[in-house]
């Protein structure tokens, strides 16, 4: 499982609010950061090669950082070892 997994979101984005769920539903913790109330988290979501949401921010235990661009369950799954 992955050390760190923090979320980029709007409130207005559907595929946000789905991730957020299908997340939960997996029983995998994550930090939900809203672009449009931290321009802080805007400019970090930007720096991971974002032009949407969600972005998700993977950080593996041996350092290792993956970015996974939309809700892309296979590519959560894969990464997040589900």
């Amino acid at each position: 499982m992955a050390d760190k997994v923090i979320v980029y979101t709007q409130t207005t984005c559907g595929p946000c609010q789905e991730e957020k769920m299908w997340l939960t539903q997996n029983q995998v913790p994550f930090e939900d950061r809203d672009i449009r109330k931290n321009d802080d988290y805007f400019q970090e979501a930007i720096s991971l090669g974002a032009s949407m949401t969600p972005v998700t921010l993977i950080e593996k235990e041996d350092g290792e950082r993956i970015v996974v661009h939309g809700f892309d369950k296979e590519e959560l799954r894969k990464h997040l070892g589900l």
